[in-house]
C-alpha cells in the first residue's frame, strides 16, 4: 500500500492550478501539459526518498533532475510528501485507497495548495490550474461547449469556430466549410453573381460568396449589361442599336435601321406613334426606348416627334 500515498499525491498535484505562490504560472502549466511525467517522477522520487537521511533534500535533487519546475515550487512538493509521511502514514500503509485518499485531503490538500498559490475563485471544484477562467463557474473543464460563441466554456483549447476540427473554420466565422458537424466535409462555399434583369446572366461587379445559391444570383459572370434582359452572351440581335450579344461590336440584326420604325415598314407614321404610346412610361427593358436610358418618358417622346414623318432610305 506505501505507493498509495505518492499515486494519491500524483492525482491531488494533477488536480491544482495557476501558481500565484511558490509555484509559478510557468510551473503549473508544465505540470497539466506534462501532467504523466510529473506523476512519475514525483511518485518514484517519493518512493528512493522514503527512508533517506534528509528525505525533502533527496526528495527536492530527485525531482530537480528529471522536472522542469523551480525550486521553490517543488519545495511544495516536498512539504507535501512530508506532510503525507507525518500524518497519513500508516492509514496510507495498513488503510484501504478510501482512507489513505480521505487522510491526504483532509490534513495535506490545503496546505500545499496554499504553498503552491492553488485555489478554486469561482467555487466550481475546478482550480486555476485546469480551469481556464477561474472567474466564471460556467467555464471549467466539465462545462457544455457551446460553439460560435468565441468562448471556450470547456476548456480543452480547440477552436470555437471549427465544431469538426477539420482545420477548416465554419463558413461565416472567417472559413469556408459549408457542413462543420462533418470533419470529412471541407469547404463548399460558391461566388454567386447578381443577375438584376434575370436573364440568366450574371454581373461580374456584383458577388456574394455563399453555401447556397441566393435568390437573384446566379453563377455566370459574363452579362455585359445587367439592367436589360435582352442583352447577354449570344443573344439574338433586336435591331434597336445596342450590343445584344455582348462581343463588343453592333452586328447585322443589331444595328437600328430606322429610329421610331418599331413595325419596319419605312415609315415613321401612325402606327408606330401607337406603339410608342402604347410603351409610354416603360421604366425597363423597354422596346421604344429611344435615347438608350431603357426607360420611356418624355425625352423620348421628343426624340420621336422630331423623326415623325421621316421615310427612311
Amino acid at each position: 500500500m506505501r505507493n498509495s500515498i505518492f499515486l494519491l499525491l500524483a492525482t491531488i498535484w494533477a488536480l491544482s492550478s495557476t501558481a500565484q505562490n511558490n509555484c509559478n504560472e510557468v510551473d503549473l502549466d508544465y505540470i497539466n501539459t506534462n501532467n504523466e511525467l510529473v506523476t512519475s517522477v514525483s511518485t518514484s522520487c517519493g518512493e528512493s526518498c522514503l527512508f533517506a537521511a534528509d528525505p525533502e533534500a533527496c526528495f527536492t535533487e530527485c525531482m530537480q533532475n528529471q522536472v522542469e519546475l523551480t525550486d521553490d515550487c517543488i519545495g511544495c512538493f516536498a512539504d507535501q510528501v512530508e506532510c503525507v509521511t507525518q500524518n497519513c502514514f500508516f492509514a496510507c500503509l495498513f488503510g484501504s485507497e478510501a482512507d489513505c485518499a480521505a487522510c491526504v485531503v483532509d490534513n495535506c490538500l490545503a496546505p500545499f495548495n496554499e504553498c503552491a498559490g492553488i485555489v478554486d475563485e469561482d467555487n466550481d471544484t475546478f482550480t486555476t490550474l485546469n480551469d481556464c477562467d477561474d472567474s466564471n463557474e460556467l467555464i471549467n473543464p466539465d462545462a457544455t461547449e457551446i460553439w460560435y460563441d468565441g468562448i471556450d466554456q470547456n476548456c480543452d483549447g480547440l477552436n470555437d469556430f471549427d465544431q469538426d476540427q477539420d482545420g477548416d473554420l465554419a463558413f461565416g466565422f472567417g472559413g469556408t466549410d459549408c457542413n462543420d458537424l462533418d470533419g470529412a466535409v471541407q469547404g463548399g462555399v460558391s461566388t454567386y453573381f447578381e443577375d438584376s434583369d434575370n436573364d440568366g446572366f450574371g454581373n461580374v461587379l456584383s458577388s456574394v460568396t455563399d453555401c447556397n445559391q441566393p435568390t437573384g444570383f446566379v453563377l455566370d459572370n459574363t452579362d455585359c449589361d445587367d439592367t436589360r434582359d435582352d442583352v447577354y452572351p449570344n443573344a439574338p440581335g433586336t435591331g434597336q442599336g445596342f450590343d445584344n450579344n455582348c462581343n463588343q461590336i453592333l452586328d447585322p440584326d443589331e444595328i437600328l435601321e430606322c429610329l421610331g420604325d418599331y413595325d419596319n415598314s419605312g415609315n415613321i407614321d401612325a402606327s408606330d406613334l401607337l406603339t410608342f404610346l402604347t410603351g409610354f412610361g416603360c421604366l425597363s427593358s423597354c422596346v421604344t426606348d429611344l435615347d438608350g436610358d431603357d426607360t420611356v418618358g418624355g425625352s423620348d417622346l421628343l426624340i420621336f416627334l422630331s423623326v415623325f414623318a421621316t421615310v427612311c432610305e
